[in-house]
Parts: structure tokens; sequence; C-alpha cells
């Protein structure tokens, strides 16, 4: 039994930068890099050198500001004395996204205090890591003999004139023998409009994709294709992702035979222009020790109220759980957090022995546009027995309603995905919750909440309580009905989230036991809460 395959899919929001903001800006894609002033920081307003990290002062002032410059000319954002008018070429305050002809350059960056490594600038920049700006891959296995580089790109793709854009389109592998994949760096990426390159696994065993052009997609990935391989955003582009050295992840003649590409495209003033970007992967037929595999923690199907500063969603992968699934320990080497628009905070704990043993994946300061993607220089062990806790964190202060899990704009996802190895030492490794029940440890058979999987389908078929026949084709519900109803939702499996779960899996599992039982619980669905609400009030009026 799946429970995951019968009610779980996997959708990966897209993370998305704002590079044309550069645009609103006066020299805002010539600012120096006060690491290196002959290169350029991209991202203005981020404390990555490509738009990458959390905003700086400066993109808190822009963003508070509505985006207009005239409003923060003036301001010295950065607080090394110099206002951000002078900083990037505008000491005047007179420039503006219909009069750009400026005679003066940007001479230093509005958001950094510099210099850098002055004493008075280091406690400004205590987030600065010059010794991190690095603007090439630094990856020796892609120089050993026999590694070849597999480039997939767009050819003269037209961004559409939209503010964003989710392009896909569907490769073939080499597949004449086996490969392992062990790095990928974005190609052709110059191009401003350009937020995101993501490159999706696609099942060998759900047969060939014949589709080939591109095609508009949407924000999420569905099956087949849905096992990261790689992604990137403006801050990874011109580093690239590189496996450990023993690692790869397999494609070929038993791996991965296609794969899904998905470029993100932010255009929010909506101008013309082409691109050639695509993402090359380094293969060798040399495989390593290890491979890789993907693993994803997801909560599904819950809600967050309206108008909180402070909620949190918590999910747990139970040791129960890691104990059946993993054969021997696994070592995760990578990971990334996806949220929506009311995410601040999101973590994974790995909690040994009533303990936190480790926090991985924990970002303080969630951007949904920038999610970091947490690449591990030393790896992270995860034993069997351990348990793994997903917990999330919003803010929905100006929300009136209630905000509920999917992907839909005023909607919520908590997930994160992990990139571990090796792949063979984890089964399952699809740990997913709906709402506050971990369906692994209904798959391999623990109680939850009172009710076993397998205690369930048994009382189906065996206990009268649950005979519904004679209540499934009525329109209304009859006394009897209600009161058959009111008996059988008093068990721990038809009660409270686990009733919600069964519903949700009835027609899935295609038992007619369980879509006659839930065909007449619907039809009384309403009067059996009615019939609580009365029982609830009756025992507060008797002080009870």
């Amino acid at each position: 039994m799946h429970v995951l395959g019968l009610i779980g899919f996997f959708l990966i929001p897209v993370a998305r930068g704002w590079p044309t903001y550069n645009d609103l800006i006066p020299n805002g894609d010539k600012v120096p890099n006060p690491c290196n002033p002959s290169l350029i920081w991209n991202g203005v307003g981020h404390l990555g050198p490509y738009g990458s990290g959390p905003r700086n002062q400066f993109g808190h002032d822009f963003i508070k500001a509505n985006k207009i410059w005239s409003d923060i000319c003036r301001l010295d954002s950065d607080g090394d004395g110099k206002y951000n008018g002078l900083e990037l070429g505008d000491p005047n305050c007179e420039w503006s996204t219909s009069n750009r002809n400026l005679s003066l350059p940007a001479f230093s960056h509005p958001g950094v205090c510099e210099p850098w490594d002055s004493p008075t600038c280091q406690a400004m920049n205590a987030s600065l890591d010059c010794s991190a700006d690095k603007v090439s891959t630094d990856c020796e296995q892609i120089d050993e003999p026999g590694v070849q580089k597999y480039d997939m790109f767009l050819v003269n793709y037209s961004v559409p004139l939209r503010e964003s854009t989710f392009a896909c389109r569907i490769f073939d592998l080499p597949v004449k023998t086996d490969y392992h994949v062990i790095a990928s760096k974005p190609i052709n990426y110059q191009h401003k409009l350009l937020g995101q390159v993501a490159v999706y696994g696609c099942n060998p065993n759900s047969g060939e994709i014949t589709r080939k052009s591109v095609f508009e997609c949407s924000s999420s990935v569905a099956k087949p294709c849905q096992d990261l391989i790689a992604i990137m955003d403006q801050g990874e582009m011109d580093q690239g992702n590189c496996f450990p050295r023993d690692v790869g992840l397999l494609i070929g003649k038993t791996g991965y035979k296609q794969v899904l590409m998905k470029w993100t495209f932010l255009n929010p003033l909506k101008e013309p222009g082409t691109t050639n970007a695509g993402m090359s992967l380094y293969l060798t037929s040399n495989l390593k020790k290890y491979n890789a595999g993907v693993a994803i923690l997801e909560e599904t199907h819950f809600s967050i109220p309206g108008n909180l500063p402070s909620y949190s969603v918590s999910s747990a992968c139970p040791s129960s759980c890691t104990q059946f699934q993993m054969r021997s320990p696994v070592t995760v080497v990578a990971g990334v957090n996806i949220m929506g628009h009311y995410g601040v905070k999101q973590r994974v704990d790995v909690e040994r022995n009533d303990r936190i043993y480790n926090s991985i994946t924990e970002d303080t300061k969630y951007d949904v546009y920038n999610p970091r993607v947490f690449w591990y220089t030393t790896p992270v062990p995860v034993l069997p027995g351990d348990m793994l806790k997903l917990t999330c964190e919003y803010n929905t202060v100006g929300v009136r309603d209630d905000i509920t899990w999917g992907m839909g704009p005023k909607q919520e996802l908590c997930k994160t995905i992990l990139i571990y190895y090796p792949r063979e030492n984890w089964d399952d490794h699809h740990c997913e919750s709906f709402k506050n029940i971990p369906l692994c440890a209904l798959e391999i058979g623990d109680s939850v909440f009172g009710c076993t999987y397998r205690g369930f389908m048994l009382a189906l078929h065996n206990d009268p309580l649950y005979d519904m026949t004679g209540c499934d084709n009525t329109a209304t519900c009859s006394n009897e009905c209600l009161q058959k109803t009111i008996a059988a939702r008093s068990t721990p499996c038809l009660s409270g989230d686990m009733y919600d779960l069964w519903k949700l899996m009835a027609m899935s599992l295609r038992n007619d036991k369980l879509i006659t039982l839930f065909k007449a619980l619907v039809v009384c669905e309403e009067e059996y809460m009615t019939a609580m609400l009365e029982a609830r009030s009756q025992r507060g009026g008797r002080g009870g």
C-alpha cells in the first residue's frame, strides 16, 4: 500500500529574483563589486553579488519606497557617509526611467559600507563574505579524463511580454551506457530577464515523452518529471553546482533517460528579448562510488489563520519511518526550502535520541523570490532511526481569510528538497504529511492517533459498525443513517484529520467497501456536524 502514491503530488514553486529591478535605479547594471571592483554586483538590493540571499538595507529601502528612486536617492542606506545618489552616479537626484542620460558612472555600492574591510564598515558588513565571491565553478572533477559536457538550451526563444513566464522543454539524454552527472552549469545565462534554470529527471518507467518543442508551463512540475537534478538562480549562475568527488546522479541506460528543463523569465517592464539560455551537465561513464538521490519532506492540506504575525506548521518523518526506510546511514549534501509569499522562516531538524542533533536548511529570512540553496561543505549524516522535523513559519498580517495549502497565488507550501547519497540506502525517500498525519507511519503499519491502515481495512470488511449499506444511495440523511454515521465517526480512523485523509483516499484505493462507506458518510456530513455542535453546546450548558 502506497499512501503517498495515492494522494501526494510534487509541486516545485519557482524561486525568483528580479534582475530587471536594476533598470529602476541609475547604473543598476553597472554597480562595482566592493569585493572586487573589476566585477559587477548584479543584485544591487541583495547580499549576494548575483541577486542572491536576503535583501541588504538598500534593497529594503527600495521596496519600502515602492521602487521609486527619487524617494531613496538622498538616503544613506549602507551608512558609509555617502548617500545613494552619489554612489550610483546621480548626485543631484535628477535621474528617472524616462531620463537616463547620465554622464557619471556608479562610484560605489549603495548597500555595502565601503571600504568593506575598514574598521568602521566591518561591523556593518557582517553578512558580506568576499571570500565566497567566486566567478567560476570550483569543481576539479570536470577536468578528469572521460568527462563530457552535454548541453541543453533554447534556440532564439522570444521572451513573452509578461511579468513572469515559465518555459519548459523535454530533452533526451545519452542512453548508450550509464553515466553519472557530476556537475552542472548554466550556459548563455547572461540575459537580464532570466531568473532561474532548473532540470528535473523524468521517471524512466513511465515511458518515453514524445513532446520535444518548447511549451509554456506553470510554476509547478508534475509526474513523471519531478526529480530535481539541478537548479540555479541568479545567485549561482557563475558558480554552478558540483557533487562531492565520489558521488554522481545516474542517467542513461539504467538511469534517467529524459529530463524536463524549466526556465523562469522575469519581465516586469515587458521588454522584448530573445535568449539561448540552457544548462550543461557534466557526465562521466567512469561511475562514481555512490549514486545520489533526492528526498522530499512535505506537509500538505494544511490551513493558516489570517492576520497573524507568526504561525508555524510542522511535519515529521518519524524515527520509525527512517528506521524502516533506510538500510544504512545517508549523507545529505544539499537542500532547498520551498514556501510561498507568506513564508518567513523554514528549517529541518535532525533529531536523534529525542535531542536535536543538527539543523539543516535553516533560513531565518526566507525570500520567496530567492530561497537559499544549501550546499554543505561538511555533509550532514542522517541515520536510521533519526527523526526529520520540518518547520515552516508564516506571517499573514493584513490577510483576512485563512490561507490554504496549494500552488495558487494566495496559497502556501511547506516543503524541503534534500540531495543525499547513497540513493540505495533510502528506499522510500518521500516523507509527506497530510495535515499532521505522517503518511509513512501508516504505510509501515504504525498506529497514528489510534488508527492503523491494516486494522481499519480489516474492520471495514468485518465490523458491522462500518456497514452503511442502504445509506449510500440516498439523497437525504435519515435518522437511522445519521446514528450509524455518529457511531462510525466515533472511531479513531474516522475522527478529525484521519476522516479527511480516508475520504481523500476512498476513490483512489478503488475499494468497494470504502467507497460505499464514504458515499453514506458524505450524505450525512452536514447533519453530523450539526449534531456534534449541539452536543458540545449541551455539555457546555451543563458546565461540563
